[in-house]
Parts: structure tokens; C-alpha cells; sequence
């Protein structure tokens, strides 16, 4: 079960990262102009959801590495809100 739960939950969190940090240079890199992008999001919560479920109900060793690292690369999971509200406060303040 556990390792259902972080495959489901790391292509997530892989395609999160995908859509948030790759596939805008990779568009552009294959000619894309800026007005024909479009910004698409994902599944939010769900990847890092899974990812967590599938820690707490045991993995060991690499699994364990590799979840928290999908955990940490998922930019739909709350941690990444966390950090992108904090951002905006601290540009919101620059003069």
C-alpha cells in the first residue's frame, strides 16, 4: 500500500515540478514565443498528501530517501505556499 501511495504520489509531485520549473524553458528552447505559453498548474496537495501518507505507513531505506525528496521537489504541496507567501511579503515591503 505504501508504495502504491508514493508512486502515485511522486508522479504528482514529478509532474508539479514539470509544469512549475521546466516546461517554460523547454518551450522556449523549442521556439514557444511567450505570448503562445500558457501557464498550467496541476494537482496541488495531492502528490506531497500521498507522499507523506506513504511515509508515515513505513518505508525504509532509499524509499524513504526518495519520498522525502519528492516531498521536497513538489511545488503544488503546502511547504512550497508557505515559501512562496513569505516571498511576496518580503518583495511587497522592498521600496
Amino acid at each position: 500500500m505504501s508504495l502504491a501511495l508514493l508512486v502515485l504520489g511522486g508522479l504528482i509531485c514529478l509532474l508539479n515540478f514539470y509544469l512549475s520549473f521546466l516546461r517554460y524553458p523547454i518551450l522556449c528552447a523549442r521556439g514557444v514565443s511567450r505570448d503562445e505559453y500558457r501557464h498550467v498548474s496541476c494537482i496541488p496537495l495531492f502528490g506531497s498528501l500521498a507522499v507523506l501518507i506513504a511515509l508515515s505507513l513505513g518505508l525504509d531505506g532509499a524509499l524513504r530517501m526518495a519520498a522525502w525528496t519528492l516531498f521536497v521537489l513538489d511545488t503544488g504541496g503546502p511547504h512550497w505556499f508557505v515559501a512562496s507567501l513569505v516571498f511576496q511579503s518580503l518583495r511587497a515591503r522592498d521600496p
